[in-house]
């Protein structure tokens, strides 16, 4: 290749890897992504350099030409859709090496945002929001106010995600017009379960996957990204807790403070957060026809920990083997679909995401209650490292099960997902 189709080619490699990490990929998946197809255009002494705000890259071409270029990733805003298509370019691409312009035709075909109509994100977000609030034991009138809050959280994350890419600030303001709008609709007899409401409906505003990829950054020995990924979720999850806490703070006696119990029906609790993940895949732009495998995992995962719990009782041995078989799970589907595993492992393990522990947490603080806030910050923290470790597990085994030759070499799994 010329030295300006080589620049060219380069480039255009770069971007793929920004659009995957704004998709929500996993920082050292998209490094072996990236090795992968610089290595099959011929590039030598390749060294690419990912964390989540920043992309490096140095080659060396055919010709002996060194080549270096940088790109800065602004905002992530998960979108499992496109990483998947971005996933099937990535094998396309390392398979039959296109010249520069058709790889540019080719990522801009794949990049193009393939509007959805709206009443579908509201759809989906009353799914998620309703199908955990009865999941977390929500009786029918507060389901009720579970399906408006949905609604007013998906009308302010349409209208504000356009304009505040700050996790903090966008997440503290959907918080508080959500919270305040339980508490007064509880105050009013709409509803009759504060907690319970709130519980489910913040799982909108969670997103499991930053501090996943965050921990399991941090085990890899990537320790820059990993502090960026974890940081990024804590400031999020701050702006969840500080939207929560001032309404109650400034409604003392408006609200309720129930203990968090789940719904006493096992049936139930599977059909509901089936039903809730299902939402919460379309709600992250999951590809329409993986949706059923996604709301298949929290069934399994879910029934994994039911099992377990009766075994080990709640307890970080049974998260622990509830996220493993969620993560083996989700790697068998991603062979067999040839998708990204991300994607199923993501959404498959919202059952088990500590979002009432991250509620209760901060009510207590509000309230002063010093001992039970330190007891659900460590359950918060136990469930999270839990899950992270359960997929650690999975990928190591999963390394010597389908890829033993890849085993110790740079770059970690030698396949695109």
């Amino acid at each position: 290749m010329e030295c300006s189709e080589s620049e060219t080619i380069l480039s255009l490699i770069l971007d793929i890897g920004v659009a995957m990490m704004r998709s929500g990929a996993e920082t050292h998946r998209v490094e072996d992504s990236l090795y992968r197809i610089c290595e099959s255009y011929g590039f030598h002494t390749c060294n690419i350099w990912v964390i989540p705000s920043n992309i490096q890259a140095g080659v060396v071409t055919e010709a002996g030409v060194h080549l270096t270029q940088i790109r800065h990733i602004r905002q992530i805003n998960v979108n499992f859709g496109l990483l998947d298509r971005l996933n099937n370019l990535s094998r396309e691409v390392c398979a039959i090496r296109p010249d520069a312009e058709t790889l540019r035709q080719q990522f801009q075909i794949v990049s193009r945002e393939k509007r959805e109509p709206v009443w579908i994100n509201y759809v989906a977000g009353i799914l998620a929001a309703v199908g955990f609030g009865v999941f977390f034991n929500c009786d029918v009138m507060d389901a009720l106010t579970a399906c408006l809050t949905a609604v007013l959280i998906t009308f302010l994350c349409r209208l504000l995600g356009r304009r505040e890419s700050n996790p903090l600030i966008l997440n503290f303001v959907t918080a508080f017009l959500a919270e305040l709008f339980i508490i007064t609709a509880v105050h009013f007899g709409i509803g009759h379960h504060q907690s319970y409401i709130t519980v489910g409906v913040v799982m909108l505003l969670i997103s499991g996957a930053g501090t996943t990829n965050g921990i399991r950054d941090l085990v890899h020995l990537d320790t820059l990204s990993g502090t960026i990924n974890v940081t990024s979720s804590l400031t999020g999850a701050i702006g969840i807790a500080l939207g929560i806490a001032l309404p109650i703070r400034m409604l003392p006696g408006w609200g309720s403070a129930e203990v968090h119990v789940l719904n006493p029906n096992p049936l139930i609790q599977l059909v509901s957060c089936t039903a809730a993940t299902a939402g919460f895949a379309v709600w992250f732009h999951v590809r329409y026809e993986h949706v059923i495998y996604c709301a298949i995992g929290a069934w399994i995962t879910w029934t994994a920990y039911l099992l377990a719990s009766r075994w080990a009782g709640v307890s970080f041995s049974s998260a622990i083997c509830c996220s493993i078989i969620c993560g083996f799970y989700a790697q068998i589907i991603a062979r067999v679909l040839k998708a990204p595993a991300t994607v199923f492992s993501s959404i498959s393990i919202f059952p088990l995401i500590p979002g009432a522990n991250l509620y209760y947490m901060m009510a207590a603080i509000v309230m002063r209650q010093r001992e039970q806030a330190f007891d659900q910050g460590i359950a918060l923290f136990t469930t999270c490292f839990a899950i992270v470790l359960g997929f650690m597990v999975v990928e190591v085994l999963s390394r010597h099960i389908w890829h033993p030759g890849a085993v110790g070499k740079p770059g970690g799994y030698r396949d695109i997902r």
